[in-house]
């Protein structure tokens, strides 16, 4: 077996699909659920200045603290205090929140330099993604790493898997047949790894990816993922296809994919296996683990619709693992390997 397809989050087709035009500002479905949406030409314009890039800046150095206006306009290199105000005024409610009235001590009111009507401010969580994509160069980085060996051989032809960047992607492929998989990877965190360091890096990063892949949320959005079983394995000894799975975010449009063995690896109970059978799967490619393995096969189920059992062997034990039409893992056994 082999992780033939891309992990990749291709990006939205169409960048509006991220909001749909035909939907209210606010909406309410009867209960107490209610969503407010903010134009994203507007929201995107307040970042437009400096001193709201500094203001954010200054908060997002911790983000766990609330400081007072005083403060927060010390750590500023502006000294109009209104001016100042004015800034901080436009960014309360999209990335800044204003916490407490001075009067029943919710704010850092004291000797931090207290604040306007005594309030304090913080980061909103969107705030606080906008300073970590400072941080983590996601707008403002380009990075290129030529190709690394990754320490392992390829499963379908047992050829040299290497690693790179390029694009703001991480890429394993196989150096003689070039099956492999795509996936994104701030390129602001390249140089925070030695370069030894990084086919380790991109594994825990690809880890990351996957788990919230299987747990059906969006890597662009955060929206809901709906995935769809579109190839099982086969093509020919020469030319051999891996099984493909496609996740679509029925939000932003962005699309997925990965190979059916993969999603089973990231299953609670085939991690648990993996785990105690000494696999770091955190730290590892899947199909570094799956080679290392006493078996790794899989059972085509069903043609139509596709369903298809994957098996992981290891030590007398082993893990069957049903991957349904809709790309979940269905039916999962953990039992005593039966030669």
């Amino acid at each position: 077996m082999t992780d033939g397809a891309s992990a990749e989050e291709a990006g939205p087709s169409d960048p509006e699909t991220g909001r749909k035009d035909d939907e209210a500002d606010r909406r309410s479905d009867g209960t107490d659920r209610r969503v407010e949406r903010r134009s994203p030409d507007e929201t995107f314009e307040l970042l437009a200045n400096e001193v709201r890039v500094e203001i954010l800046r200054a908060l997002g150095d911790d983000p766990r603290e609330t400081l007072g206006f005083s403060e927060l306009h010390d750590r500023v290199d502006i000294a109009d205090s209104g001016n100042f105000n004015y800034h901080l005024d436009r960014l309360v409610g999209a990335f800044v929140r204003k916490v407490g009235d001075g009067s029943d001590g919710d704010a850092d009111t004291g000797e931090s330099g207290g604040g306007r009507d005594g309030a304090g401010y913080e980061l909103t969580r969107a705030g606080q993604q906008i300073v970590g994509a400072m941080y983590a160069g996601t707008y403002t980085t380009d990075a290129a790493v030529e190709p690394i060996s990754a320490g392992w051989d390829c499963l379908l032809c047992s050829g040299e898997m290497v690693v790179g960047y390029a694009d703001e992607r991480a890429h394993f492929w196989c150096s003689a047949c070039d099956e492999g998989a795509k996936f994104s990877f701030p390129p602001g965190t390249v140089d925070q790894f030695d370069r030894d360091e990084l086919p380790g890096a991109f594994a825990r990063w690809y880890h990351h990816l996957m788990t919230r892949l299987f747990h059906g949320f969006c890597g662009v959005c955060a929206g809901r993922m709906d995935g769809e079983f579109v190839r099982l394995p086969g093509g020919t000894e020469r030319n051999p296809e891996t099984s493909l799975l496609q996740f679509t975010c029925q939000r932003c449009g962005t699309v997925a994919s990965s190979a059916a063995e993969t999603l089973a690896t990231f299953h609670p109970v085939a991690q648990g296996f993996f785990a105690e059978h000494g696999f770091d799967v955190s730290a590892r490619h899947p199909t570094q683990m799956w080679g290392e393995l006493d078996a790794c096969d899989v059972e085509i189920l069903s043609e139509e619709p596709p369903r298809m059992e994957v098996r992981f062997g290891h030590d007398g034990e082993e893990v069957r693992a049903v991957v349904e039409p809709d790309a979940t893992v269905g039916q999962v056994e953990r039992r005593s390997r039966q030669d």
